[in-house]
Order: structure tokens, then C-alpha cells, then sequence
């Protein structure tokens, strides 16, 4: 193909690096030979950024990325000239056109990163001269344009191609939800609702960028509308517009609001310090006004507003002081924060109290911050600035369900634009492509439909278990309480209902900090509400079973007796004092019994689980506790619902029992009396027992001290058959007569598994 080997296009924030990664390993995996793969790109962050993670994904061989950093022109040439397994380089260091062609016997790959952007000109020219056998592969967060025929003569066409949808649908990367406000608010020029002028205007800044005539000529150009467009009362217009959106959006995520220019990130920055402060001073008085039920959500939301940071993130030019002294602006503790502190490491760090950033060029492309929701443009955008762009709010993040794009000067039509020069029928000219470009935003009109059928879906899932949601809507709010309870109870069993669920309302939690209270309507805030009060009731239960004894959770009626002895001695449980006939009738008498029964399931399952990983010499109890609930599964009526629970308890008493039984057996903890269960045999006299629990602590003791000298000892052969060596000699020499070779073979491997588990290294 003379070196051409085609484009991977791989949308943004899906994993491109990774795909770069795989197909390295498995160049190097499957052909013979040693070939030198050189990793291209364009800029510092982006180059440390691939080599880390070729580090990271064990591709280096242990070695460390910097080594394979090409760091200047002449240090590239001589690794070029050898045959190291990678090189990590910016195009930039092609700049060398007095080297003689290098012809290596082995072959050189390119993987050019942004294939469309910068691996073209001067410096690609010399690295063609350089390398004349070397073969090119494109990697491109953005499709190939019709008329972008430069892209298809360096590297061919599509080989591959994951688009928006496909990563959307693979949870890769998040939906997003398009906004346009600015027909909303007014704030836009709206011409042939601005389509004219935001086209000028892009093709204008886009040249801008090529040289200084260019840039005269562009001023020149657009000084009408870019006085529309920066006009005082528009700025204004926008900031109250971001704060109120914004603030009322607190729980989704980090904000970028996009602007046309510098001085502009600087003179909105200013705008919306104004109306930030007044909605502190709202919210404030709210608080002081608010009913205790109340309170508690305000005075969160109080704190997010009065901690959040907000910064201007710009590059610097020469004179800049002067330039914004002349709008009346000042840049100079916005450039000491720019050099002082490494915003872009806050500001990607979800913890973070900066949480705003006003830029209008920097940190568009390349910049990945997972926990960016919100991305405000301002900015007249068009072809790959824009995809990039939209892209910044599209990363996957805990709890983050989608991305929000709001518009406020109309550069859905551009979008729409790229999309239709995408290059035709790209399913056609390489493996994985969709049958249709398929556009990365959606109307937000969609977002709110789809939390209205997460609502009809757990309404519908409620009245099958007999509840009626709207009784729980319109109750009075002394009634909600016990309603709540019965929701609960309704959805609770089986386990996967109760599951589904739980889905639906976490669903519902998460879209609706995407959407504006007015933006729904009232009925629709009720019901979300009544399904997360539910939700909060099952999740309650789980969250009480991690904190407060067992028998606690099951009924407020358990008497606990404590008896603490002198010294260490472990505390005791009298489970004998428990009334279980109390208990048993205040279980009768509940309207919500599958919820308590559930509920006990979960907290005997997690104490079985414990048990069982401290001694699994207790694995009976957890098939008595999987034979008790098999049985309810078969028939749910009441009568097995009430004979569950009983057993259920005389379980519960029996786990409390056996909890203290290394007490009893004169053991220190329980890890002792588990080695002991393991060695124990049956016909052993009591001289024997005697023994072996002197056997168990003993060899507890050697196995522990044989550990503690080994670094990482589950990593290694040799030093995993020290333990086992060691387990093996002990039991040989020290266990009675009655136990035959072949016994203490299977016992030492018995005691090996179980001191694997429960001391294995976790990386």
C-alpha cells in the first residue's frame, strides 16, 4: 500500500489510546521480527500522556516510558537509527532535512495520533524523506471530511472505525444532551437563526490561527459581529443565565463555559462573580427560613456554592496587560494563578473545589476531565474544533449519566453540517463502521422523556407488587412514612424485582440533576421524589446492617446482655436472654413482612460470608442458611414467610454462638481455631485434641513469621513452596501416630489454601 495503512477513526474519550496499545501488542504478537513502532503526536501532554500508558499497560517491558522519549531532533535520529520497540515523539522533532534516508532491515510503523490535524507539512515531509520504507497509520478522534482528500493520500482509508453511537451503546463514553438557550434568552443575533453568522465567524477565527496578516484581515472582517456578539447586556444576559442554570444543575458535575475570546473569558468570569454572590446571599436567607426538613439539602447546596472555585484558563501574549487595561480588566491574578497553581490537576481532580473554567482555545482538545458535565459554548465552532470540543463533556464518570452541551450562539447547525460531510457510506470502506454517521448530541427534550419512563417503569413494577404509587403522591405527610414502608415491602421480593428496581431509581437520580425544576412539571417531581423515598428505604436497611448488631436490625426489641471481662477477654453475647417469642410476635403483627425478612436474608448472608472466609470449617451453616432459602423460594405464601423468619433466628442465635466459639476452645481469635478445624479428625482422644490445638496455634505462629520475611510471597513459586515446605514439615513431625502420610498430605494442603486466601498479596 506504499506505506499507507489506513485510518482508525475512534471517537473522542472512548479509549483510542488503548486501541493504540492493543494493536501494538498484538503486531508484536502474532508476526515475527522486531519492528520499531514510533507513536507520533503533536504536543508535550499528549506524547507523556500515550507513553504512560503504554507503561502502564506492561507494553515497555518494565522499563520506564521516559527511555523511549525521543528528546530532541538528534536524539530521535539516533534511536531511529536503531531498533528500539518503541519510540514516543512529537512531529515536531522531525526537524532535520540534512540526514541521509534511514533503510532499516526491520520494519518502522508510524502510529500517528490526530492524523488529521498536524501530520502534514514540513516536519511530515522530512520524516518521509527520513523513513522512505516506513508504513503510516492514522488514529483520528474525528471522521475523515469528503473534501479532506490530503488525509486519505498519507494514510489511505478506513481501516477501522468505532463512532459515537457505538461507544454510546458500549458505555465508552456518555450520551449528550443538547440545550439551546440562546434562542431562549435572546442573546444571539439570530439572522437565519444565526446560521450565516456563526459560518462567518468560524471560518474566519479558524484562519486567524495561520499568521499575522491573517488575523488583521479577520478583525477587520468581523468587527460588526464581534461587537454584537461581545456586546455588554448579551455578556450579561448569559452570566445570570450560566449561574441560575448551573446552580439549580450543583449535584451533576464540573462546568466549562466556552468563549469567543480572552478578554471575553475575563469579562464573563467577572459578569458571573457578581450573580454567584447574589445567589449565595438567596440561598442563604432560604436557609434561615427553612423548615428542618429543608434545611439539611440547602445548607449542602450553601457550602457547594460558597467553596466552588472558578478560574480563567488562558494562554499568555505579549502585552497583555495593556490589552485588558484597555477594556477596564485586569489579567494579572488570573496569569498568578495561571503560573502558581497546576489548575488543570485540580481542576481534573473530581474532589476539587474548582470547579468552573472560562477558556477559549486551551484545554478544547486533548484535555480529559471525567467529571465535566456541563459545557457552555459561546464560541462560534465548526468541522473537527467543534467534535473536539463537545467531546471534553463525554468522558465516563461515577454517578455521571450524561454529558449537557448548552448552546448559546447556535453551533448545533454547524455540527449538523460536519456530520453530512462525514465521508460517505463509512461502513463500506472498512471493518465496524455504522450503517449512518450518527450525531454525539441529542435534544434534551429526549432526557426528560426518558426519566418519564424510568417513572411509568417503576410505577408499573410497583402496582404488580400491589402498591399503589399516586396513594403515596397524594398521602398527607404524617401517612407517607408507613406508605413508604409499603412501597418498600411491594418491591422488595423476589431479589432480582427488588434489584430492577433499585436500577430504575438510581437511573432516575442521576438524569434528573441534568434537567431544571420548571423543566418538568409538577406531578412529575412528585412521583420522582415518592420513587426515591422508596429507594432510600430499601437502601437504608442495607446501610443500618453495616453498623448495628444483628439481631438489633431485625426488631428494636432485642435485649443484648453484655458480659466484659478483665483484662483482654473478648466481649460475649448471652443469646440465651433474648426473647425470641417477642420477637416472633411483633414479626406477626407487621404489615411489612417480606421487607424484614429480606432484610434478615441480607445480614445472615453477610455474616455467613465473614464467617466462612474466617473459618471454612463454618461452610455448614452457609448451606443450611442456602437450603432455608430455597425452600421460601419455592412458595412465598404467608405461612412460609413466618416459618422462614423462625428459622432464619435460630440461625442468626447460632451464628452469634459459633462467633464466640474460639473462646470456648481456649483459642486467642478465630484464625487459630480455623487451623484447627482444619487439622481436627474424628475418633481423637482427648490427649489427641489436646495436641492439635497445641499443633494449630503453634504453626498459626511459624506460618505468620515465615510470611513476614517474604516479599510478596503469593507472586513467586519458590516462595509460595517455603510456606508450603514449611506447613507440610511441621504437620510431618508434630501430628499424632493416628494420622497416616497420605493424611497429613491432604491436611497440609488443606491448611496451605486456606493460609493462601487469607494472606495472599494484593497487588
Amino acid at each position: 500500500r506504499d506505506g499507507r495503512l489506513g485510518v482508525f477513526w475512534h471517537t473522542q474519550g472512548s479509549g483510542k489510546s488503548y486501541s493504540m496499545v492493543f494493536l501494538a501488542g498484538k503486531i508484536r504478537r502474532k508476526h515475527r521480527g522486531s519492528p520499531t513502532i514510533v507513536v507520533l503526536t503533536d504536543r508535550d501532554e499528549l506524547n507523556s500522556q500515550i507513553s504512560d500508558t503504554f507503561e502502564n499497560c506492561g507494553m515497555l517491558a518494565g522499563a520506564s516510558a521516559k527511555s523511549y522519549i525521543a528528546t530532541s531532533g538528534s536524539d530521535l535520529i539516533t534511536k531511529l537509527r536503531g531498533n528500539p520497540s518503541f519510540i514516543f515523539t512529537l512531529i515536531q522533532k522531525f526537524n532535520r532535512d540534512d540526514v541521509a534516508p534511514i533503510r532499516p532491515d526491520h520494519d518502522i510503523l508510524v502510529m500517528s495520533d490526530e492524523a488529521h490535524r498536524s501530520q502534514y507539512g514540513l516536519f511530515a515531509d522530512n520524516m518521509c524523506r527520513l523513513l522512505p520504507t516506513c508504513s503510516r497509520l492514522g488514529f483520528t478522534g474525528t471522521p475523515i471530511f469528503a473534501d479532506d482528500d490530503l488525509t486519505r493520500r498519507t494514510f489511505g482509508d478506513y481501516v477501522s472505525i468505532y463512532d459515537f453511537k457505538r461507544a454510546v451503546d458500549d458505555h465508552a463514553t456518555v450520551p449528550l444532551y443538547y440545550e439551546n438557550r440562546g434562542e431562549q434568552l435572546g442573546v444571539a443575533r439570530l439572522d437565519d437563526d444565526g446560521a450565516e453568522l456563526n459560518n462567518r465567524l468560524a471560518e474566519a477565527i479558524e484562519q486567524a490561527e495561520l499568521d499575522t496578516d491573517q488575523k488583521a484581515n479577520l478583525e477587520a472582517y468581523v468587527a460588526k459581529d464581534i461587537h454584537v456578539l461581545t456586546a455588554e447586556p448579551r455578556f450579561d444576559a448569559i452570566a445570570r443565565d450560566f449561574v441560575s442554570h448551573y446552580t439549580e444543575l450543583w449535584t451533576s458535575g464540573k462546568a466549562m463555559m466556552v468563549c469567543l475570546n480572552k478578554v471575553s473569558c475575563v469579562r464573563l468570569y467577572n459578569l458571573v462573580q457578581r450573580y454567584w454572590q447574589a445567589t449565595i446571599d438567596k440561598t442563604r436567607q432560604e436557609l434561615a427560613t427553612a423548615t428542618q426538613q429543608e434545611a439539611q439539602e440547602i445548607g449542602r447546596k450553601l457550602e457547594w456554592l460558597e467553596q466552588t472555585e472558578m478560574a480563567v484558563v488562558i494562554s499568555q501574549e505579549q502585552n497583555e496587560i495593556q490589552t485588558f487595561r484597555m477594556w477596564g480588566l485586569d489579567i494579572v491574578p488570573h496569569r498568578e494563578k495561571m503560573e502558581t497553581r497546576d489548575l488543570a490537576k485540580d481542576y481534573k481532580d473530581a474532589e476539587h473545589p474548582l470547579r468552573v473554567v472560562f477558556v477559549c482555545a486551551m484545554w478544547l482538545t486533548g484535555f480529559d476531565v471525567k467529571s465535566l458535565s456541563c459545557l457552555y459554548l459561546d464560541k462560534p465552532l465548526k468541522a473537527h474544533t467543534l467534535m473536539q470540543t463537545i467531546a471534553r463533556a463525554n468522558r465516563v464518570s461515577e454517578g455521571k449519566t450524561n454529558g449537557l452541551i448548552i448552546d448559546y450562539i447556535g453551533v448545533v447547525k454547524a455540527l449538523r453540517r460536519a456530520l453530512v460531510d462525514y465521508t460517505a457510506k463509512p461502513s463500506d470502506e472498512g471493518e465496524g463502521g455504522s450503517s449512518s454517521a450518527t450525531s454525539p448530541m441529542v435534544d434534551k427534550h429526549e432526557l426528560i422523556a426518558r426519566i418519564e419512563v424510568l417513572i411509568a417503569k417503576s410505577r408499573d413494577m410497583l402496582a404488580a407488587g400491589g402498591f399503589d404509587l399516586q396513594q403515596l403522591v397524594d398521602a398527607e405527610h404524617y401517612q407517607k412514612i408507613a406508605l413508604v414502608k409499603e412501597g418498600a415491602e411491594a418491591v422488595c421480593e423476589p431479589l432480582a424485582r427488588r434489584k430492577e428496581f433499585q436500577v430504575y431509581a438510581s437511573q432516575l437520580r442521576k438524569m434528573s440533576r441534568y434537567v431544571l425544576h420548571h423543566e418538568v412539571s409538577d406531578e412529575v417531581h412528585r412521583l420522582r421524589h415518592a420513587i426515591l423515598a422508596i429507594d432510600g428505604e430499601l437502601h437504608k436497611k442495607r446501610h443500618r446492617a453495616d453498623n448495628t448488631a444483628l439481631t438489633v436490625q431485625i426488631c428494636a426489641i432485642v435485649s443484648e446482655y453484655i458480659n466484659v471481662g478483665e483484662g483482654k477477654q473478648p466481649v460475649t453475647i448471652d443469646i440465651s436472654r433474648i426473647d425470641f417469642d417477642r420477637l416472633r410476635a411483633e414479626f406477626m403483627k407487621s404489615k411489612t413482612k417480606r421487607l424484614l425478612l429480606a432484610d434478615l436474608k441480607e445480614l445472615v448472608e453477610q455474616r455467613l460470608q465473614q464467617m466462612t472466609a474466617d473459618n471454612p470449617s463454618s461452610i455448614n451453616f452457609y448451606k443450611r442458611y442456602q437450603e432455608i432459602v430455597s425452600d421460601y423460594n419455592q412458595e412465598r405464601d404467608r405461612a412460609t414467610i413466618e416459618q422462614t423468619f423462625a428459622e432464619l433466628m435460630l440461625l442468626a442465635a447460632e451464628l452469634d454462638e459459633e462467633q464466640q466459639r474460639y473462646v470456648r476452645e481456649g483459642f486467642a481469635d478465630v484464625e487459630q481455631l480455623a487451623v484447627y478445624d482444619l487439622l481436627f479428625a474424628d475418633n481423637l482422644s482427648s490427649k489427641d485434641i489436646k495436641k492439635i490445638k497445641q499443633i494449630a496455634v503453634a504453626l498459626l505462629a511459624k506460618i505468620k513469621a515465615k510470611i513476614a520475611e517474604l516479599y510478596q510471597w503469593t507472586d513467586r513459586e519458590n516462595t509460595r513452596a517455603e510456606v508450603g515446605v514449611l506447613i507440610r514439615d511441621t504437620l510431618y513431625m508434630e501430628l499424632p501416630e493416628s494420622y497416616s502420610d497420605d493424611d497429613i498430605v491432604a491436611y497440609s494442603q488443606r491448611v496451605y489454601e486456606y493460609v493462601y486466601e487469607r494472606y495472599k498479596v494484593v497487588a
